[in-house]
């Protein structure tokens, strides 16, 4: 269901249905949405760009970051887990715990990525990330099937 296979809660039912109980947890935990799909990222922190490997299962998963880090001179990449969290705007995919890539070492200076991603009513989408820094970017998606 486009990109991402993105499925949703049933809004018409929540509309239209009263709940019989009071819910024991959040309501937004309850209309969150979950992500099952590959894609390929591109985005940029100054003039560093940054090609991710982003794979969702639900509402969590992990991404494969390539760089040039300009302090040791090479490309390096880096895996961090990622949790899908509700917005009111869209969704929210968090990252963390970023550790050097194919390992269980922390990276201690690779800022997680954050990515939010809406779709307004007129159809358009947008698609940015924002590090643990606040260096923001526009992402540019690339769906692998």
């Amino acid at each position: 269901m486009g990109l991402f296979n993105i499925e949703s809660a049933n809004a018409k039912t929540l509309q239209t249905e009263a709940p019989t109980t009071a819910p024991s947890m959040d309501i937004a935990q309850v209309l969150v949405s979950t992500i099952f799909g590959t894609c390929k990222l591109k985005y940029s922190v100054g003039e560093i760009v940054y090609e991710s490997v982003l794979i969702m299962s639900g509402r969590s998963g992990t991404m494969r970051t390539r760089y040039f880090n300009t302090d040791s001179g090479k490309i390096e990449a880096v895996d961090q887990m990622m949790l899908l969290k509700p917005d009111p705007k869209g969704l929210l995919i968090l990252g963390y715990n970023p550790v050097y890539a194919g390992t269980s070492l922390k990276n201690l200076t690779y800022s997680p990525d954050n990515f939010f991603f809406s779709v307004t009513p007129d159809g358009s989408a947008t698609f940015i990330n924002c590090d643990d820094r606040k260096q923001c970017s526009p992402v540019n998606v690339e769906e692998i099937k």
